[in-house]
């Protein structure tokens, strides 16, 4: 894939297919996974009072139940009691008058009883360990011994916690909502956080697998059969009127490369003499130079992806999702086509 994004989305459907994949990512659908349901636990811890947040942490904890369409019907009819739950306290922490699930229990299925109980459990262990101080690496081992059973998912949520830890030391006046984002952003793909692969002790291709990966991350690695993907004039532009680029937006104005305007704008002020008076820019420039050096580096990255492969070479290219301005083949794969097209001919004249 020439970008994440990509990668993320190809790695979602080869895990709804069933087939075995790993990933070379900025970070893996494992470790963004087991961030999310972190996160989205803390989330509840940091704001008891919440409904919402106390219905979402019910759904992360039945996470398992998505795989199986009986199991799932039930948790969602569970998830709309307890968002619409009018006091939160009166579900986990009934007293006297003020126990709304023994009030709910008659209209409910045995069922979604056993789920709301056992749930009211492990939610007060949860709070307990918040509201009695424990560290922060503490409440993630917590939350991940009640969510968590592959090996994998604890060793982040390991990892994750030294992280949390760390920020708290560094951040002495951070409370939970603060330490929430440090996952969320991992969750969103926002930070580099490595998990447990074998980018982490030196990779070797498995065989039996698809891997997953950047052509970035794939410089040094070789497979015997390579897929590129996104091989279209807006991924790889070749300076040609159609093509359309990542730092370039559509609706600024002559689709000026703002950054880099910005930028030669400072170079200029910076270098021009003060006693000549005010110094103008002239726009355009910067964004066609950007233009150049971007179009240079995506054919060196081209060029990385295709010598990864030993023995077969597939390169797609996709029209996009805007109707208005549908992409076209990259330049450089319809001259590798027609290249390859004159060597077919070529070999069967012989």
């Amino acid at each position: 894939m020439p970008r994440n994004q990509r990668g993320f989305e190809l790695a979602t459907v080869l895990k709804q297919r069933k087939i075995p994949y790993l990933e070379l990512l900025r970070s893996t659908s494992v470790t963004r996974q087991t961030a999310g349901a972190l996160g989205n636990l803390l989330r509840c811890l940091a704001d008891p009072t919440s409904a919402r947040k106390l219905a979402v942490a019910f759904k992360v904890w039945r996470r398992e139940d998505r795989d199986e369409p009986e199991a799932e019907g039930l948790a969602a009819g569970v998830v709309k009691r307890i968002a619409a739950c009018p006091a939160v306290e009166a579900y986990l922490w009934p007293r006297g008058g003020h126990d709304w699930l023994a009030a709910l229990a008659p209209e409910l299925r045995g069922e979604e009883v056993a789920l709301l109980t056992g749930f009211r459990e492990v939610a007060c262990r949860w709070h307990r360990a918040a509201t009695l101080g424990d560290p922060i690496d503490q409440l993630i081992l917590t939350l991940a011994g009640d969510l968590f059973h592959d090996a994998r998912e604890l060793a982040l949520a390991h990892k994750l916690a030294v992280l949390l830890r760390s920020a708290a030391e560094s951040h002495p006046s951070y409370r939970l909502t603060e330490l929430v984002e440090e996952l969320a952003v991992i969750a969103r793909n926002e930070r580099r956080f490595l998990g447990f692969t074998g980018e982490d002790l030196g990779f070797e291709p498995p065989k039996g697998e698809v891997t997953v990966a950047t052509m970035h991350k794939a410089k040094g690695l070789e497979w015997d059969r390579v897929t590129l993907m996104s091989v279209n004039n807006y991924d790889f532009p070749s300076g040609l009127a159609n093509d359309t680029y990542y730092d370039e937006k559509w609706f600024v104005r002559g689709h000026a490369n703002l950054r880099a305007e910005a930028l030669a704008a400072l170079e200029a002020l910076t270098e021009g003499p003060a006693e000549t008076g005010p110094v103008r820019v002239e726009t355009g420039a910067a964004t066609q130079e950007a233009r150049l050096g971007y179009v240079a580096e995506r054919l060196r990255l081209l060029y990385v992806g295709i010598t990864r492969a030993k023995r077969e070479l597939f390169v797609t290219w996709n029209t996009g999702r805007r109707t208005s301005e549908k992409l076209q083949p990259a330049v450089p794969l319809i001259e590798l086509l027609d290249y390859w097209q004159q060597q077919a001919g070529e070999a069967a004249e012989g």
